[in-house]
């Protein structure tokens, strides 16, 4: 029988002569044409609409905060676009800061020109802030100026967002163009900057029909200056347009409001002049008669200063309809076909 000493030196030494052989950068791929075809398809069908991230916000406030705080407020709107001009497959989007309702955030309206390439086995996207954004907020809703939208500067681009498929979601990286542009590593980007500085860049962005998980990290001269530290992604959920109506003590005829199923909420003041919220959220919620994760629509009010949930009625991920009552005040909201356009 081996002695135990020994054993440990066996183990020991053939880990160390496993650390000594040279590492991959990663696994291969070899998408045919027909596979990239199909990749881009996917991209066209899941990519287009809404997103918004307040469900991991949400759960960050009432379940597990990370470390580095609450990740950012995002919705998030893309759209597939007729602009020859551009490309063959052109994708519009932007971002808008706390819901859907908030600013647009700056450079965050960028076009996003797709291609098959046969040759690295991708889909690459290039993608770039377009010129003169201002005149072309929300364009989405207007297809009259997609004709008239171009990038700011696609010769100056340094760094290709390439997809592949892994598994049953789409992943995306950013590379350098060269290789001296991936000196960091298969997934970054790196060059000189016109002002001579280094600049560094990371990013992944994953994507299934209903979730869109991305970071993206910018460096320069070693200086964070987009992204979390902690390199964590937001999550992004589709969002789907609701109908609400709130019917008040008082009041001959419910308001309405245009809402979606991904943390939508109504300012309103209850007893005493509170501020309470009602709020419209499709998430995962911890199980409260088990373990895991439940994906549940929930309709709430809650204390606008505390977050507590005052009441609250759950109902499946797509339903159609969800209501509740509480002191006399009743919403409910119905599931629509499509947004309407967003306000200017």
């Amino acid at each position: 029988m081996r002695k135990p000493g020994l054993l440990y030196a066996a183990l020991l030494g053939g880990l160390l002569a496993a650390v000594a052989v040279p590492v991959k950068d990663g696994p291969e791929y070899e998408f045919d044409r027909h596979q990239l075809e199909a990749m881009l398809d996917d991209m066209k069908t899941w990519l287009p609409g809404a997103w918004d991230s307040y469900p991991q916000v949400w759960y960050e406030r009432n379940v597990a905060m990370p470390a580095e705080g609450e990740h950012e407020h995002w919705h998030r709107t893309f759209a597939l676009i007729d602009a020859p001009q551009v490309g063959t497959t052109v994708f519009y989007g932007q971002i808008n800061i706390d819901g859907r309702d908030g600013p647009i955030m700056a450079r965050s309206q960028v076009l996003y020109k797709a291609v098959i390439d046969e040759e690295r086995r991708v889909i690459n996207i290039a993608g770039q802030p377009l010129a003169e954004p201002e005149r072309f907020a929300n364009l989405h809703d207007h297809p009259e100026l997609w004709s008239e939208v171009r990038m700011r500067d696609e010769a100056a681009l340094n760094c290709d967002f390439i997809w592949r498929r892994d598994g049953r979601q789409l992943v995306g990286v950013l590379e350098g163009k060269t290789p001296e542009g991936r000196q960091y590593g298969p997934g970054t980007c790196s060059y000189t900057a016109s002002s001579g500085a280094e600049f560094f860049g990371d990013a992944e962005w994953v994507l299934t029909p209903d979730e869109l998980w991305l970071y993206d990290i910018n460096k320069l001269r070693g200086v964070q200056f987009i992204g979390r530290a902690d390199r964590t992604h937001i999550r992004l959920y589709r969002a789907r347009p609701y109908t609400c109506e709130l019917a008040t003590p008082g009041t001959k005829s419910p308001q309405s409001f245009e809402a979606h199923d991904r943390g939508y909420t109504v300012q309103v003041l209850g007893e005493g002049g509170k501020p309470q919220e009602w709020l419209l959220l499709r998430a995962w919620y911890p199980v409260t008669d088990g373990k895991g994760l439940a994906d549940q629509l929930r309709l709430m009010r809650v204390d606008a200063e505390s977050g507590d949930t005052l009441a609250m009625t759950a109902a499946e991920p797509l339903a159609a309809t969800i209501a509740l009552e509480i002191g006399g005040a009743g919403m409910q909201c119905t599931r629509e076909q499509a947004f309407p356009p967003m306000a200017q």
